[in-house]
């Protein structure tokens, strides 16, 4: 089959060219595709609205012998308040790459997507911290990575008064194994809770949650952590979310 559809969240669009643009986008049945969308940029293009980064369109794709080349594209959910916010942008270009980083290429990614799409929609509201925290903590979950907060990542005892947390290991270490990872860092009881409730319950309930500033910044480092670990490179949107003094936390 030559041609064939797919709905998608543009993920990242770069130019190529003075009108054209490569797509990484994220499918839930075909996982991350990398595309390319000829004339997109141009005022005229139909396709405009539907290639930029964060919007969620149906597709339709022709089978390249290098790339795969966007025929059609029909804007389904577009998040202007996304784009209208610095601070929205940047947090959605987090997740983004988040998401980009951790699927699979032509694998079915139903989990990611649908957790991306929630985010989205939460970050056009909420700048909380908690969508993204939320984030991180379940596309860490979805890809097998942890975190492991029910028994020491070195022993397996159960159950376990945290010491440390090892992004290395997946998990908090008793006082045992503290010294299991020379680079894993300290770790409240209150921290583990935290982390506990964001792969618990579900992202509408979060808005209850009470988190002091100083949890907050711990439950930040340790999945950016985990985060940067896993993909070994921290991402390039945390880094200008720093630069920017943009809190995630």
């Amino acid at each position: 089959m030559k041609q064939y559809q797919t709905e998608a969240i543009v993920l990242r669009a770069s130019a190529v060219r003075e009108a054209d643009r490569t797509l990484v986008l994220l499918t839930r049945d075909r996982g991350k595709l990398r595309v390319w969308a000829h004339g997109a940029a141009r005022p005229t293009s139909r396709k405009r609205g539907a290639v930029q980064p964060f919007c969620r369109s149906r597709f339709l794709l022709e089978r390249g012998r290098e790339i795969d080349v966007v025929r059609q594209a029909e804007a389904l959910e577009e998040f202007p308040a996304l784009h209208a916010d610095l601070e929205a942008l940047a947090l959605a270009g987090y997740v983004c790459e988040l998401a980009e980083g951790f699927a699979a290429e032509g694998q079915a990614e139903p989990g990611i997507y649908g957790l991306l799409l929630q985010v989205l929609r939460r970050l056009a509201e909420d700048k909380s911290g908690l969508p993204v925290r939320f984030f991180e903590a379940r596309i860490l979950a979805l890809t097998g990575f942890g975190p492991e907060l029910g028994s020491c990542a070195g022993c397996g005892a159960q159950p376990v008064v945290p010491a440390r947390f090892s992004p290395a290991l997946g998990g908090v270490l008793c006082r045992g194994c503290r010294d299991r990872d020379p680079p894993a860092r300290p770790c409240r009881s209150a921290v583990v809770q935290v982390l506990g409730k964001l792969l618990e319950w579900p992202l509408d309930r979060l808005k209850v949650l009470r988190i002091d500033a100083a949890t907050g910044r711990e439950v930040a480092d340790i999945l950016q952590a985990c985060v940067c670990h896993h993909l070994e490179r921290e991402p390039r949107s945390l880094a200008f979310l720093r630069k920017m003094g943009i809190s995630s936390s």
